[in-house]
């Protein structure tokens, strides 16, 4: 384990800001996090646990310790019908989809091109396109901060919500992930409810032989039209949530908007488009200094490449004050800012 001094952030994070750590250092197992945090702890010094950055907003310079988790491990073992996949919180989302529908196990690809490492995934309980890690999710591994000892958490441990898990919590934020045990398929037979996956796909029968492999390409596509690439332009992808209302918001909302678009949820409620609220407000395409709103995308906001974060959270409360005083609709970031 090395730990350097005054390392750029610039390409750890998908925005591209171009802020430096204090110290610096990059943990491939779960000794050199626990050498690690036993430095950091001696020096007294704050921490921040990094993974790809692709859903990280930096606003200035860290200070204390950015601890990168690198843990790269990915095996599997098969009986009958079932793939139990481990991986490291350092392995890429994106290349675990690839190569589990390559290799015959099934269940990921509706999250397919999702930015980030697999450490960060139960944290957001990143879903898309009918399906949501928590479907596929058996437990965590995790290391506590302060005492440096590992647990494993259960999936009821995790308490998954949308976009919401126990590691958001004040107490689940001790942890620091070190691994994720999945339970796939061996049978091709994707989740194909989704309208607008159903839509692309051409499909009307319900019951359409489908594979994996052409649900994983045809998400691909989809999000590759909607949402930029960071290499291309700095970006977080969707950087709020979609509101959830209770069906009498809704109706109220589309007394005075009638093409309000919704979406059935739980309990009652439905999910409304945070995209739809941003687009019909004037936003999309909006630029101010070195940072904007999509031109494509009204979730998606990006750095033009001379923008900062700061210029990117004045945007966010912008945008979020004016969806509230339009719609008394509170929008709820996804990134997490420092």
């Amino acid at each position: 384990m090395h730990i350097s001094k005054n390392v750029s952030l610039r390409d750890r994070n998908s925005f591209g800001f171009d802020v430096s750590a204090e110290y610096f250092c990059s943990a491939s197992s779960i000794d050199e996090v626990r050498e690690a945090l036993t430095w950091q702890q001696s020096k007294n010094l704050p921490i921040l646990i990094l993974g790809s950055g692709s859903n990280t907003v930096f606003t200035r310079n860290v200070s204390g310790l950015v601890l990168h988790i690198a843990i790269d491990t990915h095996r599997t073992s098969i009986e009958k019908n079932t793939a139990m996949v481990y991986v490291g919180a350092g392995v890429n989302w994106h290349s675990l989809v690839k190569a589990t529908v390559s290799n015959g196990q099934f269940g990921l690809e509706n999250l397919a091109l999702i930015p980030g490492n697999c450490g960060a995934a139960p944290i957001q309980n990143i879903g898309a396109y009918g399906k949501e890690i928590c479907d596929n999710l058996i437990s965590v591994d995790v290391i506590h901060q302060a005492t440096g000892e590992t647990t494993t958490l259960t999936k009821s441990d995790c308490d998954f919500g949308y976009r919401h898990s126990v590691f958001k919590t004040a107490a689940g934020s001790e942890f620091i992930i070190l691994g994720v045990q999945l339970e796939l398929s061996t049978l091709d037979n994707p989740v194909i409810s989704y309208d607008a996956l159903r839509e692309a796909l051409n499909l009307s029968e319900p019951d359409a032989d489908i594979s994996a492999e052409r649900v994983l390409q045809q998400v691909c596509a989809l999000r590759s039209s909607k949402l930029p690439d960071p290499a291309t332009i700095g970006n977080a992808g969707s950087f709020f949530k979609n509101p959830i209302l209770s069906s009498q918001r809704v109706d109220t909302l589309r007394k005075k908007y009638p093409d309000l678009p919704v979406y059935s949820w739980t309990n009652g409620c439905y999910k409304v488009p945070a995209a739809w609220l941003i687009d019909q407000a004037g936003w999309k395409g909006h630029r101010a200094d070195g940072v904007g709103v999509h031109d494509r995308q009204a979730l998606v906001l990006v750095n033009h490449g001379n923008g900062n974060g700061k210029q990117i959270a004045v945007l966010a409360n912008e945008i979020y004050a004016d969806i509230k005083d339009r719609y008394d609709i509170e929008l709820e970031r996804e990134p997490v800012m420092y």
